[in-house]
């Protein structure tokens, strides 16, 4: 058993490494975008919540909070995202997408996901539905385990 484990376990981690690489190769051959994998998931997550921090993003993403800052400050610069001081508290920053990170997560999601559904078009719907929900699964055990 233990060997079946490792090799499934293997088998995950190779099929993971190669989906992030494939992602980032679509991102910057395809889309000819100036932002990889990780930094297009931060902004995409900061859109989508109001009032982000660094440290919920470290928190979602389970990653150290210098990694973020470091993407964070790549945004920044690349004038995708702004930093506001909270009045009250100055210890926290909240970040914004700005109308050009809108307009780069909006153009970028449009053409990765064209890219995915043609990967995906050599799947049925049942095969699609079935991976979805058994990650889900994972990912539900491994946040209830957490």
């Amino acid at each position: 058993m233990i060997m079946e484990l490792k090799e499934l376990i293997d088998r995950y981690q190779e099929a993971m490494n190669t989906i992030y690489r494939g992602v980032n190769g679509i991102l910057k051959e395809r889309i000819h975008s100036d932002i990889t994998t990780d930094q297009f998931s931060t902004l995409h997550y900061i859109r989508n919540h109001e009032n982000a921090t660094s440290t919920e993003i470290a928190h979602a993403f389970g990653i150290g909070k210098s990694a973020v800052t470091a993407q964070i400050n790549r945004l920044f610069d690349k004038g995708l995202i702004e930093r506001e001081r909270d009045d009250k508290d100055r210890r926290n920053v909240y970040l914004y997408v700005t109308a050009k990170g809108i307009e780069l997560v909006n153009f970028t999601e449009k053409e990765l996901y064209a890219e995915i559904g043609k990967q995906l078009a050599h799947f049925n719907d049942e095969e699609i539905q079935t991976f979805i929900c058994s990650l889900e699964k994972l990912a539900e055990v491994m946040k209830e385990n957490r």
